[in-house]
């Protein structure tokens, strides 16, 4: 019996172990959007700092026909109301000062490791298109963008479009995200609020 319990503590302890090995090494999570031929997103995650496998935690749609034929001949069904539920106001106020402080302390949390944008534009007229190849050009090739930046842009002067895609990889910590969910929840929900 005493060899059963040690057994299971032993195994309660490397789990947690591996649990706090997962939430101080980093998070990579990779977005890639793309509009041509038609629109669809990938959101991968790899943990343990790139160790792990590739984990797909969103897929869009895949290349193919569209499925509008079927969302257009399904029956239209009633919805039933719904009951107004009254809602908790304490804390609300605090919540809402507290919110922009939280969302600044999660950006400063995640790290931007690669960024590539490759797209073709043009709006309906080609005067417009090259306003706005002007103002697109310096960020492009005039300012010093850094090495995990790179922009693709090519502006089309024949018809109003907008093809490409975007991927981005960014690091984050989970264990770094505790500190301004705290503090958040300190300054909204706390003692005097």
């Amino acid at each position: 019996m005493a060899l059963l319990i040690a057994i299971i503590l032993w195994l309660l302890l490397f789990i947690l172990a591996l649990v706090c090995l997962a939430l101080i090494t980093p998070v990579f999570v990779r977005v890639h959007l793309t509009t041509s031929p038609q629109f669809a997103y990938r959101v991968e995650m790899r943990a343990l700092a790139g160790l792990a496998p590739r984990l797909t935690l969103a897929d869009g749609p895949r290349k193919g026909p569209v499925a509008k034929d079927k969302a257009e001949h399904r029956p239209k069904t009633a919805r039933p109301k719904r009951r107004r539920i009254p809602s908790r106001k304490r804390g609300h106020g605090a919540a809402v000062r507290a919110l922009p402080t939280l969302v600044i302390g999660i950006l400063h949390r995640i790290h931007l490791k690669k960024l590539h944008i490759d797209a073709d534009y043009g709006l309906s007229d080609p005067a417009e298109t090259g306003r706005l190849c002007g103002l697109l050009m310096p960020l492009q090739y005039a300012g010093p963008i850094p090495t995990n930046v790179t922009l693709d842009l090519r502006p089309d002067f024949t018809k109003p479009s907008l093809d490409g895609s975007v991927t981005a990889v960014v690091r984050v910590t989970v264990a770094a995200l505790l500190f301004p969910v705290t503090r958040f929840a300190w300054r909204a929900f706390g003692p005097g609020r």
